[in-house]
């Protein structure tokens, strides 16, 4: 009589992916009882056609139970790789929470989210869960425009994306000078450093005062090109930053029967009365057209006679015509674009600004409103207001030189990369109505 091997059991599983359906547990046992029984008696072949669904079942079986010993009783079923119960929260849940179709209250906490959908686990849990399932998903800072876009300037920006969907960087994006005045607030200097031991944070020596707030009162201004930028930032409103002293009142005589104690009483106050100065600061990024056609837009206009002129910049369309150039302007009241007149019989008269550009042949590139995110330079002030951040001054002369420095050394390839993006952005804006656009760049 054979040896009964029920006993042994080997660790080692084979793979059983590919194993067919197997018959039932009586079916099994009765075949392994009667090979234990009848193997000295009979033939396998014998005790296989009795007992067993076919030949070659009854050899698989018996090799099952060499291999893994007592569990080849039981019905063998594909075993997980997982150990362990299956996630409260599997991925199915993950991509439905990150799904911004599927999850309006995403910019919720993660308790909100997990009540509104219904799902019994700990935020803690659902926090690993977006780690394992997602592209480290995970709630960040969210990105905010300043505005909120009205329908009418999102239909202006739609129209204005169909319009420039379809050209191309070398006929016409390379061909605009993309021009802004932005400001910067001069106290925004970054924190100091200084040298000291730990413990000694509070300390005399190592405290300094923090520089008075001045308001946004530096600003500046550029252009740039997907050939060149601005060789130097034009600082605008310092002929205004002055200082007045208000009128005083007259100084009080002494009358001619006056007790001296009463005297002073009114020396004191008239000191009381006396104003203080005043520093006239200007207000925002305000400037009237007169300003801007005399101090600012001279300098542009400059800038496109160069490359009118300059032989690098002499380029033929593909239907051999000169490619012009374009100024692209915000919709600043100082720039001529003023709002159009509600009667349609009466004629807008033009204000200096625009003759000053029809005089010199200058085309301007209808920009729609609201739209910082269709000018690249934006993209360029972020990259010099982040840079100077990095810097501590002390004068406002500091600062310009810093940001002067840091000009110089954004790199035209910076520059091309903003504006590459701009058929890009059109597309977005015609697939989204109209909607903010947000990207790395800017």
């Amino acid at each position: 009589m054979a040896i009964s091997t029920r006993s042994r059991y080997y660790a080692t599983v084979k793979d059983r992916s590919e194993v067919r359906k197997e018959a039932s547990t009586p079916a099994k046992t009765k075949f392994y009882d009667a090979l234990d029984r009848d193997s000295a008696s009979k033939s396998f072949r014998q005790i296989a056609r009795e007992t067993a669904p076919s030949y070659s079942t009854a050899c698989r079986w018996k090799k099952d139970r060499i291999a893994i010993g007592s569990p080849s009783y039981r019905r063998l079923r594909t075993r997980s790789a997982k150990l362990g119960r299956p996630p409260i929260i599997n991925p199915s849940i993950t991509r439905k929470l990150i799904d911004p179709a599927k999850n309006p209250v995403r910019d919720q906490t993660l308790e909100a989210q997990l009540e509104f959908h219904n799902i019994h686990a700990h935020p803690k849990t659902l926090t690993r869960a977006l780690l394992r399932d997602t592209k480290k998903g995970r709630k960040y800072k969210q990105a905010y425009v300043k505005k909120k876009l009205s329908v009418a300037n999102k239909e202006k920006r739609v129209r204005y994306g169909n319009e420039h969907l379809h050209k191309s960087i070398d006929e016409f994006w390379s061909h605009i000078f993309f021009t802004d005045e932005t400001h910067i607030d001069p106290s925004a200097t970054a924190q100091g450093w200084i040298l000291r031991e730990q413990g000694t944070r509070y300390d005399e020596p190592n405290i300094e005062e923090r520089s008075e707030l001045s308001g946004n009162k530096l600003h500046f201004a550029a252009w740039v090109n997907w050939y060149s930028k601005a060789e130097k930032l034009e600082f605008y409103h310092d002929e205004e930053e002055s200082t007045e002293q208000p009128k005083r009142p007259p100084k009080p005589r002494k009358r001619m029967y006056e007790e001296p104690q009463e005297f002073d009483r009114r020396i004191a106050e008239w000191n009381a009365l006396l104003p203080h100065k005043v520093s006239i600061k200007p207000k925002g990024n305000s400037m009237t057209q007169k300003y801007y056609t005399e101090r600012l837009l001279p300098v542009y206009i400059t800038t496109i006679q160069q490359a009118r002129f300059s032989q690098p910049y002499l380029e033929l369309n593909r239907t051999g015509d000169l490619v012009d150039w374009w100024l692209q302007e915000d919709n600043d009241g100082s720039h001529g674009h003023g709002r159009p007149s509600q009667n349609t019989e009466r004629i807008q008269p033009k204000g200096l600004a625009t003759n000053l550009k029809e005089d010199n042949w200058i085309s301007t590139l209808d920009h729609p409103p609201q739209s910082p995110d269709l000018n690249p330079i934006e993209g360029i002030w972020c990259i010099l207001k982040q840079r100077a951040r990095r810097y501590t001054w002390n004068t406002l002369d500091e600062l310009k030189e810093i940001l002067q420095e840091e000009w110089n050394k954004i790199t035209l390839e910076e520059i091309r990369e903003r504006i590459a993006e701009m058929p890009e952005r059109c597309q977005r804006l015609v697939n989204t109505g109209g909607a903010p656009i947000k990207g790395a760049k800017w």
